[in-house]
């Protein structure tokens, strides 16, 4: 008798799991299928990849449900194999020529929309679109080839979170751009190569934006700027080294001369050029007198006979500068002699 009541309430309570997983089953398919309300009209586009995409999936304007996905079919255009989709919009939405149409991720689980964006105003009403109007899925794994041991590395909440955001910069969010760049710099900071990880994930995403033909500008954005940020980096680091070995040796005697040389921090530079050269055209006289006077000062002197019959230092007499000059040699115990 207790067997037969213990038999009876495992089956009841089967029967209530059974009962739970099927509503919740029931409810689920009503979420996906989820049907337009009103009036709508039937449509069509051609994509060169649907993954992800199924039947009753939703078409979408900024997130919010105007359509249905109804059928999906393959298709020969030009010689080539495409996937042609067959959708509905509610009427107040129409299709014209300068529409657009993109295959975009509804969830990590790979749930794929249709994500439709209204041409302006007054354009040609149409019923089919072209590949040239449409953008087709993209294969997120592809952005983590080469990144495996990185990866490896992180726990799946940092994971799932750099996979949102690069899903929503690959799909032209804006507002994933900011926390794309922080996962990027989280994902770079558990690698010993920084370099090499930013590379390759550039590479996979400049890869996956060709892929949806380019479409995104926040991901062109994205790329531009992350490429050419690594490749100055790259260009630059052997000049760091240089500046490691070399600068030492060129700064410390620089110090040591201009320690010598009297300048300190607190000098007035301007103020002793503007005593110097009181006026523009006296520092242009005395700026054309330098090359003479330094060629005077590289003269070879006289032999001793030749400077016992001179009267003075200056055989031609001793050569009148301009104050300026005077200045600029002062302290150099030189004398300037008139030429022959």
């Amino acid at each position: 008798m207790n067997q037969a009541r213990h038999v009876g309430l495992t089956f009841g309570k089967l029967l209530v799991a059974a009962a739970i997983c099927t509503i919740l089953t029931v409810i689920i398919v009503n979420a996906i299928k989820a049907p337009v309300e009103g009036e709508t009209k039937d449509y069509s586009a051609d994509f060169t990849d649907v993954s992800g995409l199924h039947e009753n999936g939703d078409v979408r304007v900024k997130g919010l449900q105007v359509g249905k996905v109804k059928s999906i079919e393959m298709v020969r255009v030009g010689g080539a194999t495409v996937a042609r989709v067959h959708f509905s919009l509610e009427e107040g939405y129409e299709l014209t020529e300068d529409s657009r149409l993109a295959v975009k991720y509804q969830s990590l689980t790979g749930v794929r929309y249709l994500d439709f964006t209204e041409g302006p105003d007054g354009g040609v009403s149409a019923t089919h679109l072209s590949l040239d109007n449409t953008a087709g899925a993209f294969d997120i794994t592809e952005l983590f080839n080469g990144l495996q041991p990185v990866l490896a590395t992180m726990s799946t909440d940092e994971v799932n979170a750099f996979t949102q955001n690069a899903i929503m910069v690959l799909q032209g969010d804006g507002g994933g751009l900011s926390p794309m760049m922080r996962s990027a710099e989280k994902l770079a900071s558990l690698a010993s190569d920084r370099q090499q990880v930013i590379s390759t994930l550039t590479a996979n995403m400049s890869r996956i934006a060709e892929t949806m033909g380019n479409r995104s500008p926040q991901v062109i954005q994205f790329i531009q700027a992350v490429h050419h940020t690594v490749l100055e980096a790259k260009s630059a680091l052997v000049n760091f080294y240089k500046t490691a070995d070399f600068g030492p040796k060129f700064v410390t005697p620089l110090h040591r001369l201009v320690t010598q040389l009297g300048l300190e921090s607190d000098m007035d530079i301007d103020a002793m050029v503007a005593d110097v050269f009181p006026n523009f055209e006296e520092a242009i006289e005395a700026i054309s007198l330098l090359p003479n006077t330094l060629a005077a000062m590289q003269v070879a002197p006289l032999s001793p006979r030749a400077q016992r019959g001179r009267s003075g230092p200056c055989a031609n007499g001793v050569a009148k500068l301009p104050s300026a000059v005077t200045v600029l040699l002062n302290g150099s115990e030189v004398t300037v002699c008139n030429p022959r």
